[in-house]
C-alpha cells in the first residue's frame, strides 16, 4: 500500500526516493534488502542487474487473481468507499459523536450545539500514536475537508495553511525555495521534514496537528515548532466568532486553544545575510522522533558580527525553547573565531540544562549533543576550517543500499537446491494469507484482553469491575477462580518448564504488567479499554523490585536469586604469564519484535476445542489448555495455519493466550479471540534473556592465554523456565581452544516478566562474550583481533581457519584497515573501523516432528501437513522441494497445509533451527517408504508417468498416504555452522550517529535446500542481530513498569539501518555429511555475527576519545547497546576540543 501511495504521488521515481519511504515499514523477516529490491524495480534509475533478479506480479499468471472472473480487470474495478453526497455536517454516529465539516465556521457550529468539554479536532490523526488517548473525547471533528485551512499564498511573507499534510508542504519548500532567493532557506526545510515520522504519516499528518500536539504536550519534540521558531515564524489561529489572532511561536505555546483553531502559518523572507542550519539527531536512521533537535539561524554583517542569533533547541527539557543567553552574548561577536566559539560554548554548557525523562536518553547525553550539534552548524557555515574538523560540519549521507548474493546451486537436483519463490509469498505481500485471527466474526464472538497488574510486587486483595461490566458491549469478567483446572500455562509436563507460572495471579504479583484478569467484550478495542477500568486493590510490598543482574547481585535476598547451571573446570593452565586482564561484558535483552503479536482464536465444537493459536509449539498450547480446563487431551485441536515472526517468543509463552482465551471460550460456550495490544504484548512476554559477565584473564606478550577465570549470570525474570544459562558454558567452547577456560554459569532472577528464548538463545551470549575476550586480549597485546582469534581456535575447527585465509583476502582486509587508518588521522569528527568476528554455531537435534504425505488419485497432486511451525522461516517451500526431489515430480503438484495436533500429535516446538531440517528428514523418511509401495508397480508399466503410477496404484488398493517422524530414534548427528563476517562502520562524533558501510558475511550452509530462502534467513537474522547491537534499548522505571513498550520508544533496525553494502556469500564446496540432504540449518546463526558491528563501533568511540584529550591504556568499557546514549557515553565528550 505504501509504494502503490508513493507511486500515485510521484510519476519518475529513483531508488533512493525508493528507499527513503519505508522507514514506516517494520521487517523482523527479511532485513529489508529483498523489499527494496522489489520496489526499486519501479525506480526510473533501475540498474539491469536488479530487473533481471525480479519477477513482476503481473507474470505469474496463473495465481494473479483470486477472483472468479474473465481477468479483464480495469481501473475502474479497485474498490472504494461508498460515494456520498457532501454535506455540511456529517454525524456518522457510534459511541463517540463524528462530524465531517467542510469550513471553519462549521467547526465552531458543532462546538456551539455540542458544547466543548470534551472535543478534538482531527485530520489525519497521527498524534494518537505519539499520545496514545487513555480517555476518547466525547466529540470528534473531522476538519480534513475544510479547503481554506490548506490555502498558500505569498504577500511579503508565505502563507502556509494549518491543514496541509507534511508531504505537501514539503512539495511547498521544493518549488519556493527554487524561485525565491529570500526563501531558499526551505531546502533546508525540506531536508529536515525527509526525517520526520514516514511516508503513510507525512501523507496525512498536518501543520496544524502537529503544532496542536505541541501546544498541548510541551515536552514533545516537534520538528515544525523547531523549524518555524527558528526562523521567527507567526501563527494564526481563530476564535468562535472567526476573529483572527496571530502570534509569534512561544506566545503560542502558552496560548489556550479550546474554541480555537489553526489557520495558518507565516514564515518571513530571510536574505542572504541570514545564515541556517538544523539538525535532527535519532535513535535510527528514520521514523523516529529527535533525541535532541536543533536549529541556527544567525544574521551577520558582511564581515561576520553578528546582528542577531535565533538558537532553538528540542526535547532539552519542557519549557526549553531558547539558549537566550548565548544568543545575547554572541551580538556584536564574530561568528567564525576561535574565541567566540569557546566563549559560546561556555555559556551554552552552562544555559542548557536538560531534565531527565525516562525512557529519553540521559540529560547529560542530550546536553552534549546539544553542544556537538551548535559546533558542527558553525563548522558548517564557517568559510574557513581546518581540514581536519571539516568534516564535522556534514551529517552522515547514506548511498542507496545494494546486496549481492552469492552461493552455487546444482540444477541435476532441482527442485532441491534450486533458488524459488516461498510458496506463501504471493499471498503474504497481497494479504490474503490468513493467520490465527483473521476470521469472519459472527454475532455471538467475543473478545479478550488481560487486566494488568500496575505493581511489580505484592498481593491482590480484591477486584472491583463494576465499572468496565457498565460499559455496553462488556461481557463478563473472569479470575484465577474461574479456571476449572490447572492454573498454569507451563505445566512440568512439557519439557524445559520447570516451574508452572499462572495464568492469572491468584494472590502473588511477581512483576509489573501480569496478567490478573480477563476482561470480555464483543470487539477487541472494547476489551482492551474496558481492561484498563478494572480496579484491583493490593497489598503492595516494601521490597525494592530486583530489575538486573547487577541488582540481584546486591540484593539482600541473592541465594534465593542465583542459581548455578554450569560448572567446567580448566583441564589445563599455562605459567607464561605477563599481562592479567579483569573486565565485565554485557549482552542486552531483546524484545522479539513480531509483527503479530500474542493472539489465539478458540472455538467450541461437538468434539471439544479447536484452538488456532499464533504457536512454535502446538504440543505445549494442547496440554496447557487442556489441563487448564480439566478436559482431556484429545478434546483440544490445535491448528496453525502460519505465525506472523516468532524467534522464540511464541513457544512456551504462546500457551498463556490460549488458555486464556480457551477459558472464555469455554465459559461462555462462545467463541473467543485474544489479540494482544503491542503494549500488553511487551509487558507479559518476556524478552531475550540479558547475561552479564565477569571476568579474568591471564595472557602472555603473544596473546596466547594462559587461565580464563569467567562467571556468567543470565537473566531469567521471574521463573528459570525457559532458560539457556546452563547451555552458554558449552556454546563457548565451541569454536576456541577452552582447555584453559574456568566458567561458571549462573541463572538470576528478576523481578520481570520470565525471559524466554530469543533468535539464537545462549549462542548469541556465547559467542558474543568469546569473541569480546579475544578483542581484549588484541588491545592488551597491540595486535590485530584477527590474528589472536586464529591462534586461539582449537584443533578441531581448522575448517575455520581455512574460511578465514580466503576472506581477508576477498574482502581486501589488510588494505582497507589501512585506508581506515588513514581516513581517521585525516578526520576528527568522522570515524571509521573495520572489525571480523567468527562463529562456530552448535545445531543439535531434539524432539520429534512427524509429516503425513496424501497423494490423490484423481491427478496425482500431493499434500503434505507436518509438526513444523511455518512462521516466515520457509519451512513449507523447502519441504515441498524435498518432496519433488524425493518422488521425482514437478513442485507444483506438491502442496502444504497448515500444522494440526491431529495430523502431527506430539510435536516438539518449532525451534533452534532444525525444524526445517528435522521435517525434511521426516519427509525424505516418508517418501522412500511411499518409492518403497510404489516400486512394483512402476517396474509393471512401461515408462511410467506419475499419474500413471498412481493410477495403478490406486486400482491396486495401495496406500497413497504415508507418515514418517524424525525423532532421537533417528541416526542425526549434531554439527557446527562456521561462519565469518566483516563490518565496516562510520560514526559521526558530534551526533552519535553511525552508518553501517559495509557487510560481508560468509556462511557455511552446506549443500543449501533453498538458496534463496537461506538468503532471507541470514539476512534477517543479521539484521536482528544489528538491532540487538544497536537501536533497541529496553529501559525500565523503578517501579519496574516497561517504559519502551511500544514504537514511539522502542526501535528495531529500519531500512535505511541495514548495511549500504550486503554481501552474503555461501560457502563454495561445503557439504554437509551429517545433516539432512547435506544442509545446513540457517535461521538462527547469522545473529551471533552482528556483534561484528558492536565491536566497530567500539573501535570509532576509541579513536574519537583521543579527540577529545582521553589517552587510554586501559580497555574503554561502553555499555551495551550501542546507541546514542551509550556511544556518546563512551566517547565523554569536551567541549574543549571543539575548534575551528
Amino acid at each position: 500500500m505504501n509504494m502503490y501511495s508513493l507511486s500515485k504521488k510521484k510519476d519518475k521515481l529513483t531508488m533512493k526516493d525508493v528507499e527513503r519511504s519505508f522507514g514506516g515499514n517494520i521487517c523482523r523477516c527479511t532485513g529489508y534488502r529483498p523489499i527494496l529490491d522489489a520496489f526499486k524495480s519501479f525506480a526510473t534509475d533501475v540498474s539491469d542487474g536488479l530487473k533481471e533478479k525480479l519477477q513482476d506480479l503481473e507474470d505469474l499468471d496463473k495465481t494473479k487473481c483470486k477472483s472468479k472472473c474473465e481477468g479483464k480487470c480495469s481501473v475502474e474495478d479497485e474498490w472504494s468507499f461508498i460515494e456520498k453526497e457532501e454535506e455540511t455536517l456529517l454525524n456518522v454516529g457510534g459511541l463517540n459523536r463524528w462530524f465531517k465539516v467542510y469550513s471553519k465556521q462549521d467547526v465552531f457550529n458543532v462546538l456551539s450545539k455540542e458544547g466543548s468539554d470534551s472535543y478534538r479536532l482531527v485530520a489525519g490523526n497521527t498524534g494518537k500514536g505519539v499520545y496514545p488517548n487513555t480517555k476518547e473525547p466525547r466529540i470528534y471533528i473531522d476538519i480534513s475537508s475544510v479547503s481554506s485551512l490548506r490555502d498558500t499564498f505569498k504577500d511579503e511573507n508565505l502563507i502556509i495553511g494549518a491543514g496541509m499534510s507534511l508531504t505537501e508542504l514539503m512539495k511547498t519548500c521544493q518549488n519556493r525555495s527554487s524561485a525565491n532567493q529570500d526563501f531558499s532557506y526551505l531546502k533546508q526545510f525540506w531536508k529536515h521534514l525527509d526525517l520526520v515520522a514516514h511516508v503513510p504519516v507525512r501523507n496525512i499528518g498536518t501543520i496544524g496537528g502537529n503544532l496542536a500536539l505541541k501546544n498541548s504536550q510541551h515536552e514533545f519534540p516537534s520538528d515544525l515548532f523547531l523549524l518555524f521558531e527558528t526562523v521567527g515564524a507567526f501563527v494564526t489561529i481563530v476564535d468562535s466568532k472567526l476573529k483572527k489572532i496571530r502570534m509569534n511561536m512561544e506566545d503560542f505555546l502558552k496560548t489556550d486553544l479550546a474554541n480555537k483553531l489553526i489557520i495558518n502559518v507565516m514564515l518571513p523572507p530571510l536574505s542572504e545575510r541570514n545564515l541556517m542550519k538544523t539538525y535532527k539527531v535519532m535513535a535510527r536512521a528514520q521514523n523516529t522522533h529527535a533525541i535532541v533537535n536543533a536549529g541556527f539561524l544567525f544574521k551577520v554583517k558582511n564581515n561576520n558580527i553578528v546582528e542577531t542569533s535565533n538558537i532553538v533547541f528540542g526535547n532539552i527539557a519542557p519549557s526549553f525553547v531558547h539558549a537566550s543567553d548565548t544568543e545575547n552574548m554572541l551580538v556584536g561577536q564574530e561568528l567564525f573565531k576561535e574565541e567566540t566559539l569557546r566563549a559560546a560554548l561556555m555559556k551554552l554548557k552552562q544555559e542548557l540544562v536538560p531534565e531527565d525523562s525516562p525512557p529519553e536518553p540521559s540529560g547529560e547525553c542530550r546536553k552534549n549533543l546539544a553542544l556537538g550539534l551548535f559546533y558542527k552548524a558553525i563548522l558548517s557555515l564557517c568559510p574557513s576550517v581546518s581540514p581536519r574538523y571539516k568534516s564535522g560540519g556534514t551529517v552522515l549521507t547514506r548511498r542507496v543500499s545494494v546486496g549481492t548474493q552469492t552461493y552455487d546451486t546444482d540444477k541435476s537436483l532441482w527442485p532441491l537446491n534450486q533458488p524459488v519463490v516461498k510458496l506463501e509469498a504471493l499471498s503474504q505481500c497481497s494479504g490474503e494469507a490468513r493467520y490465527s485471527c483473521d476470521r469472519y466474526s459472527m454475532p455471538r464472538d467475543v473478545h479478550v484482553a488481560f487486566v494488568l497488574s500496575d505493581i511489580c510486587l505484592g498481593e491482590i486483595v480484591s477486584f472491583d469491575a463494576s465499572e468496565a461490566l457498565k460499559i455496553p458491549g462488556v461481557v463478563a469478567f473472569f479470575t484465577a477462580k474461574d479456571i476449572p483446572g490447572r492454573n498454569t500455562f507451563t505445566p512440568l509436563e512439557l519439557p524445559a518448564q520447570e516451574s508452572e507460572e499462572e495464568i492469572l495471579a491468584t494472590k502473588k504479583i511477581s512483576y509489573y504488567g501480569q496478567p490478573v484478569a480477563l476482561i470480555v467484550a464483543v470487539d477487541q478495542t472494547l476489551a482492551v479499554q474496558a481492561s484498563s477500568l478494572v480496579k484491583v486493590a493490593y497489598k503492595k510490598s516494601k521490597a525494592k523490585p530486583v530489575l538486573s543482574v547487577t541488582d540481584a547481585l546486591k540484593s539482600p535476598d541473592k541465594a534465593k536469586r542465583i542459581r548455578e547451571d554450569a560448572n567446567v573446570t580448566a583441564t589445563d593452565r599455562g605459567t607464561d604469564i605477563t599481562k592479567v586482564l579483569k573486565g565485565n561484558f554485557y549482552v542486552p535483552d531483546q524484545y522479539h519484535y513480531t509483527l503479530e503479536t500474542q493472539s489465539c482464536t478458540v472455538s467450541n465444537t461437538r468434539r471439544g476445542l479447536v484452538v488456532r493459536s499464533a504457536t512454535q509449539w502446538m504440543d505445549a498450547v494442547q496440554v496447557a489448555v487442556a489441563k487448564s480446563l480439566n478436559m482431556p487431551s484429545n478434546s483440544i485441536t490445535v491448528e496453525v495455519s502460519r505465525v506472523g515472526g516468532a524467534y522464540g517468543g511464541k513457544a512456551s509463552r504462546s500457551a498463556l493466550v490460549a488458555c486464556a482465551c480457551a477459558l472464555v471460550a469455554h465459559k461462555l460456550n462462545k467463541t473467543a479471540s485474544l489479540v494482544m495490544p503491542l503494549t500488553h504484548n511487551m509487558a507479559v512476554i518476556g524478552k531475550r534473556n540479558p547475561c552479564y559477565t565477569d571476568y579474568e584473564i591471564g595472557i602472555n606478550n603473544e596473546g596466547v592465554i594462559q587461565y580464563v577465570d569467567l562467571s556468567y549470570y543470565s537473566d531469567c525474570g521471574c521463573s528459570y523456565n525457559d532458560t539457556s544459562a546452563g547451555n552458554i558454558a558449552g556454546f563457548m567452547a565451541n569454536l576456541y581452544d577452552t582447555s584453559r577456560w574456568s566458567i561458571k554459569g549462573y541463572g538470576v532472577l528478576t523481578d520481570k516478566s520470565s525471559n524466554t528464548w530469543c533468535r539464537s538463545p545462549g549462542t548469541a551470549e556465547a559467542t558474543a562474550i568469546a569473541e569480546h575476550i579475544m578483542e581484549r586480549i588484541a588491545f592488551a597485546v597491540q595486535q590485530d583481533s584477527l590474528d589472536i582469534r586464529i591462534q586461539n581456535i582449537s584443533s578441531n575447527n581448522n575448517a575455520m581457519k581455512d574460511m578465514i585465509d580466503t576472506f581477508k583476502f576477498e574482502i581486501n582486509y589488510d588494505s582497507r584497515k589501512v585506508e581506515i587508518e588513514k581516513y581517521n588521522q585525516e578526520n576528527a569528527w568522522k570515524k571509521k573501523a573495520l572489525k571480523i568476528t567468527l562463529m562456530a554455531y552448535p545445531i543439535e537435534y531434539y524432539g520429534n516432528f512427524s509429516v503425513s504425505i496424501s497423494v490423490y488419485h484423481a491427478d496425482g497432486t500431493v499434500l503434505i501437513s507436518h509438526g513444523g511451525i511455518e512462521m516466515g522461516q520457509g519451512i513449507n517451500t523447502k519441504i515441498a522441494q524435498v518432496c519433488a526431489h524425493a518422488l521425482k515430480i514437478p513442485m507444483d503438484l506438491v502442496k502444504v497445509k497448515g500444522a494440526d495436533s491431529f495430523v502431527s500429535p506430539n510435536a516438539m516446538g518449532s525451534s533452534g533451527s532444525i525444524s526445517s531440517e528435522s521435517v525434511a528428514f521426516a519427509t525424505v523418511k516418508a517418501c522412500d517408504e511411499l518409492t518403497q509401495r510404489l516400486e512394483p508397480l512402476r517396474r509393471e508399466l512401461d515408462e511410467p508417468t506419475w499419474l500413471n503410477i498412481i493410477h495403478k496404484a490406486y486400482g491396486a488398493g495401495v496406500n497413497l498416504q504415508v507418515y514418517a517422524m524424525t525423532s532421537q530414534l533417528d541416526s542425526l548427528q549434531n554439527y557446527s555452522v562456521y561462519g565469518i563476517c566483516a563490518a565496516e562502520t562510520w560514526l559521526d562524533v558530534l551526533t552519535g550517529n553511525h552508518v553501517v558501510v559495509q557487510v560481508e558475511l560468509n556462511e557455511d550452509t552446506g549443500q543449501s535446500l533453498s538458496p534463496a530462502i537461506d538468503v532471507g534467513q541470514i539476512e534477517g537474522a543479521f539484521i536482528m542481530g544489528l538491532g540487538l547491537w544497536t537501536s533497541e534499548r529496553l529501559v525500565y522505571a523503578p517501579s519496574g513498569r516497561l517504559l519502551t513498550d511500544r514504537t514511539w520508544t522502542y526501535k528495531p533496525p529500519g531500512a535505511n539501518d541495514i548495511p549500504e553494502d550486503f554481501r552474503v556469500v555461501f560457502r563454495r564446496n561445503s557439504y554437509n555429511n551429517k545433516g539432512v540432504l547435506r544442509s545446513k540449518a540457517t535461521g538462527e546463526p547469522a545473529l551471533v555475527l552482528a556483534v561484528a558491528v558492536a565491536f566497530a563501533l567500539h573501535d570509532c568511540i576509541c579513536e574519537a576519545r583521543k579527540e577529545y584529550g582521553h589517552t587510554d591504556t586501559e580497555w574503554v568499557h561502553i555499555d551495551a547497546p550501542y546507541c546514542v546514549e551509550n556511544i556518546i557515553k563512551g566517547m565523554s565528550p569536551n567541549i574543549e576540543s571543539y575548534k575551528l
